[in-house]
C-alpha cells in the first residue's frame, strides 16, 4: 500500500484507517505471553475499532493538541491507546509505570513537565494508581481513565494532520529532575519510517519480532510503528519475557519466521549466556534479514560470539544492522543496510585519547582498540564532526561531535525554549551555507563515509542498556554517609582496560569533609556503594576519597567530570582512599556463565538458612564467575559486582528454585547473602504454590516493568 494519496502524505492514522480498508492487508499484531503463547492477534481491524475508542474518549475531554500520558504495562492496550491519541490529534506522552514505589518521581516530573490533564492506563493497574495518587498531588489531579473498558464510535475519521503538527512526546531524561519532552512531528515520524524501510528492507510479507519497551523510541518507533507503516506482520512480547529468559525471544524469530528485529548490544550477551548449545539447535534464524544493534554502545566481541553461537542456525554477520541515532532525530540517523557485513576497524587508542583518527592496518596487531561502525548517514540526512568549542568544522582525521540535520529532525523540547535553543538548529561557524543542526552531545568521526562514535560530551553513562545522569548518582552518594560534602563529587565512566575492554564501568571521585579525613574510610565506602546499589540499581566499580577542593570545578563553580574524568585515567587526582569491585575476568565469566548453576534448592515448607545459603554462594559464584570461598555472607551484591540484568536474574532464579512469588526488588532489598537469608527465613508462609501468580506470570509484573531502571533511556547518543 503508498503511503501518498494525491501527492499528500498519509500519516499513521490515515495508513491504519487504510489498512482496515483492505481485507487484503497484512498488517498483524500479535502478542505473546511470558511462555511464549499468542496472548492476543489483532488485525487492522481490529485496532481501528479500539484506537477509535480512546478517540472519542479523548475528544470529548481534552482539547486537540493537548498532550496524554500514557502509563501501560507491556501488553497491546499500549498500540491502541497510542493510536487514539494520534487519531484524535491528541499528543501521546508514554512513561513507563514504576515499580512498586520506585521512579515514582520520575512519572510527577513527567507529568509535571508536559501539563497533563488525562492519563490513560488499564482496568488492571487502577488499584497500583490509586497508591500512586495518594502520594502525589500532580498524580491525585488527574483524570485516570481506562482504555481497556472504552466503547467504539464507528464512523470517527481521523483527526486532519499536518507534517509539522506533534504527534507525541519523547521523554528523553533519566533524571527525575529535568525531563525533557521531545516534540516528535507526524511528519518527522513517517519520513523516519520510510528511510529505516528502504534501508533495512521492512516489506509486507517481512515479520517484525521485538521485546523491546514501547515507552521508549527504539521499541516504539521501530518495535511498534514500523511494522503498522511497511503493513508487516508485528510480534511483540514482554521485556520481562526476554529478560527472564532470553531464549523466548530467538524462538518466536523462529516460530514466526522472523526477519527483523533489534535490541541493545547487551541482549545478544545475555542470548550467548544464557542460551544453552542444546537449545540453540532447535532453533532456524536462517530466514533474518536484519536484527539492529543499537541503544548503547555496540561491543564488537558480542557480535562476534552471537555469530559464533547461532551460525549453525542461519545466523550471519551481515545480518547484524549497527545503527546510531537517538530520541531528538525521531529515531535513526545511520544505519548499516541490509545484507552487509558491519563495518569493524582497529583504532590506535593514544590518538583517540588526543582526539585523531588513527588505524591500525595490521589486521594480525593486538594492539589498538576494535570499533564497530554505526552505518551510513540515511538519505537525506547530513552529518557534520564538529569541533564542541569553536562550532567550526573538524578537519579529517579529526574527532568531534556528531551534528546531524534533516527531515527527520524534530522541533525541539516541550515547553523548554532554552535547551531547544541551545540544542536544535545550531549553525557551524563559518559555513554560511550549512542549515541548521542538531548538537547531538556525541563525539565521532566519520571514515570511509562510516561514522564512528567514540564517546560522550555529555555526562550520560550508559551501563546495560540503561542510561544514569552522573548527578543523581553523585546526590544518592553524598546522602549516605556524613562524612561526604554535599556538590562535591564527579561520577563518570570508563572503558575496562583488560579483557573486558569495551565494557563500561562507573566511577565516583568524592571529596570528604575535612572533619572526617581521618575516619576510618571502610564504612563509607560500604555506605556509598550499598546506596547507590539500592536505590539507582547501579554498581560502582571505583570510588575514590579526596581531600576538599580536589574535584575539579569550571570558573563558575559546575563540576568538570571530563577533567575529573581525565585527572583519574592520568593518575594525577590526590587520593585520600580508594575502593575498587572484586575483578571477574572475562574469560572466567563467561566460561562460567555457559551453564546455569546446577545446585538444588531448598524445597520444603520451612527454609534451612544453611541450605539456602550455600545455594545463593553457588548462584552468585557461577553468574559472577567468582569462587565460593571469596563470597563472605556479609558482602553486598553491588561490591560482588551484581549488575541490575543479574539482580533480576537472582529474583527470577529464586522465584523458579523455590516455587514461590519472589519480588522483583529483592537482591536491592536485601543486598546481601546473610540480609537476604534472614528475609526469607523469617516468612511466615515463605514458600506460596508454584501456580499461584508469579511476578513474571504473564510476562510482566504488577508493580511495573522490571526495565525501569535497565532500559530507562533508550536516548540521547543512543537509539
Amino acid at each position: 500500500m503508498s503511503v501518498t494519496s494525491d501527492s499528500q502524505t498519509l500519516f499513521l492514522p490515515q495508513i491504519l484507517e487504510r489498512r482496515a480498508e483492505d481485507c487484503r492487508d497484512g498488517w498483524s499484531f500479535t502478542f505473546l505471553d511470558s511462555k511464549g503463547t499468542e496472548q492476543c492477534r489483532w488485525s487492522a481491524q481490529d485496532l481501528v475499532l479500539r484506537a477509535r475508542a480512546v478517540a472519542a474518549r479523548l475528544n470529548a475531554t481534552t482539547r486537540p493538541g493537548e498532550p496524554v500520558l500514557l502509563v501501560f504495562q507491556a501488553g497491546p492496550e499500549f498500540l491502541a491507546a497510542f493510536m487514539g491519541c494520534l487519531w484524535s490529534g491528541r499528543l501521546a506522552t508514554p512513561i513507563n509505570p514504576p515499580r512498586r514505589n520506585r521512579l515514582i518521581e520520575r512519572l510527577v516530573a513527567v507529568a509535571v513537565d508536559s501539563e497533563v490533564r488525562v492519563a490513560l492506563t488499564t482496568t488492571d493497574m487502577l488499584p497500583s494508581i490509586d497508591e500512586w495518587r495518594h502520594s502525589s498531588v500532580a498524580l491525585s489531579g488527574l483524570q485516570w481513565i481506562a482504555s481497556d473498558s472504552l466503547v467504539d464510535q464507528p464512523g470517527l475519521k481521523p483527526a486532519t494532520l499536518q507534517p509539522s503538527d506533534i504527534a507525541f512526546l519523547q521523554y528523553t531524561s533519566g533524571s527525575t529532575a529535568q525531563p525533557k519532552g521531545v516534540q516528535v512531528s507526524h511528519g518527522n515520524l513517517v519520513e523516519d519510517l520510510a528511510r529505516m524501510q528502504q534501508a533495512w528492507l521492512v516489506q509486507g510479507d517481512s515479520t517484525l519480532v521485538s521485546w523491546l519497551p514501547a515507552f521508549h523510541d527504539l521499541g516504539l518507533i521501530f518495535g511498534l510503528l514500523q511494522p503498522l507503516y511497511s503493513g508487516c506482520a508485528s510480534v511483540q512480547m514482554a521485556p520481562n519475557a526476554f529478560l527472564q529468559k532470553p531464549g523466548l525471544w530467538l524462538q518466536a524469530l523462529s516460530r514466526y519466521r522472523g526477519t527483523h528485529s533489534a535490541a541493545p548490544s547487551f541482549a545478544y550477551d545475555l542470548c550467548v549466556r544464557r542460551i544453552s548449545q542444546e537449545e540453540a539447535a532447535t532453533l532456524d534464524l536462517s530466514h533474518m534479514v536484519m536484527t539492529m544493534n543499537a541503544a548503547e554502545p555496540i561491543n564488537p566481541v558480542v557480535l562476534s560470539q552471537f555469530v559464533e553461537r547461532f551460525e549453525s542456525v542461519g545466523f550471519k554477520a551481515h545480518m547484524f544492522a549497527p545503527a546510531y541515532g537517538l530520541a531528538e532525530s525521531t529515531l535513526a540517523v545511520t544505519a548499516n543496510p541490509a545484507g552487509i557485513d558491519p563495518v569493524l576497524r582497529r583504532f590506535c587508542p593514544e590518538a583517540l585519547a588526543d582526539g585523531r583518527i588513527e588505524l591500525v592496518e595490521d589486521m594480525q596487531a593486538t594492539q589498538g582498540r576494535w570499533m564497530s561502525g554505526s552505518g551510513r548517514a540515511l538519505p537525506d540526512v547530513e552529518i557534520a564532526i564538529v569541533d564542541p568549542e569553536t562550532a567550526q568544522r573538524c578537519p579529517p582525521g579529526r574527532v568531534g561531535e556528531i551534528w546531524v540535520s534533516g527531515p527527520t529532525i524534530a522541533s525541539g523540547y516541550w515547553r523548554r525554549p532554552e535547551a531547544t535553543t541551545g540544542t536544535f538548529g545550531v549553525r557551524i561557524q563559518g559555513d554560511d551555507d550549512a542549515g541548521g543542526f542538531l548538537r547531538t552531545g556525541d563525539l565521532g568521526a566519520v571514515v570511509d563515509l562510516e561514522l564512528f562514535v567514540t564517546g560522550r560530551i555529555k555526562d550520560l553513562i550508559i551501563l546495560g542498556g540503561a542510561n544514569f545522569y552522573p548527578h543523581d548518582i553523585e546526590r544518592v552518594a553524598q546522602d549516605a554517609h556524613d562524612a561526604l560534602r554535599r556538590d562535591n563529587g564527579a561520577a563518570f565512566s570508563v572503558s575496562s582496560d583488560d579483557e573486558d575492554a569495551g565494557r563500561e564501568q562507573v566511577v565516583l571521585v568524592q571529596e570528604l569533609e575535612r572533619s572526617h579525613r581521618n575516619d576510618p574510610t571502610g564504612p563509607i565506602f560500604q555506605c556509598i556503594v550499598e546506596a547507590v546499589w539500592q536505590k539507582l540499581e547501579l554498581p560502582l566499580a571505583h570510588v575514590v576519597l579526596v581531600a576538599p577542593g580536589t574535584v575539579l570545578r569550571t570558573s563558575s563553580g559546575k563540576i568538570q567530570r571530563l577533567a575529573n574524568r581525565r585527572a583519574y585515567l592520568d593518575g594525577t587526582i590526590p587520593v585520600i582512599a580508594r575502593w575498587e569491585r572484586r575483578h571477574v575476568p572475562a574469560s572466567t565469566r563467561m566460561a562460567s556463565e555457559q551453564t546455569p548453576a546446577q545446585s538444588p534448592a531448598p524445597t520444603s515448607s520451612t527454609f534451612q538458612a544453611g541450605e539456602l545459603r550455600r545455594w545463593l554462594a553457588k548462584w552468585l559464584s557461577d553468574r559472577l564467575g567468582l569462587p565460593v570461598s571469596m563470597l563472605e555472607a556479609q558482602h553486598g551484591f553491588a561490591e560482588l559486582g551484581l549488575d541490575s540484568i543479574g539482580s533480576t536474574e537472582l529474583a527470577f532464579a529464586l522465584a523458579e528454585k523455590l516455587g514461590c512469588c519472589v519480588p522483583e526488588t529483592i537482591a536491592y532489598d536485601h543486598p546481601t547473602i546473610e540480609r537476604l537469608v534472614a528475609y526469607l527465613a523469617a516468612q511466615d508462609d515463605p514458600i506460596r504454590p508454584a501456580d499461584r501468580v508469579s511476578p513474571t506470570e504473564d510476562g510482566t509484573s504488577n508493580s511495573g516493568s522490571d526495565l525501569d531502571e535497565l532500559l530507562t533511556a533508550l536516548e540521547r547518543g543512543v537509539l
